[in-house]
């Protein structure tokens, strides 16, 4: 009995030792800031894309403009 007691308290002791690998957030979280961090990427890039568009086709109305 007196041997279940000492490896109970020495795990118990080693855990409340040890540093937190988690506090309180996922992997996800810790990898990229929060939750949402691919959605908010994904919205960017997209936000990029549409800019690129614009101006495309703004250079392409000022050729046209041009060869008029």
């Amino acid at each position: 009995m007196n041997k279940l007691i000492v490896v109970v308290s020495l795990a118990f002791a080693g855990v409340a030792c040890t540093s937190p690998s988690d506090d309180g957030k996922n992997d996800r979280e810790k990898e990229t800031g929060h939750v949402w961090q691919d959605q908010v990427g994904t919205l960017d890039k997209a936000r990029d894309v549409e800019q690129t568009l614009t101006d495309a086709q703004k250079q392409r109305d000022r050729i046209l403009r041009q060869q008029e």
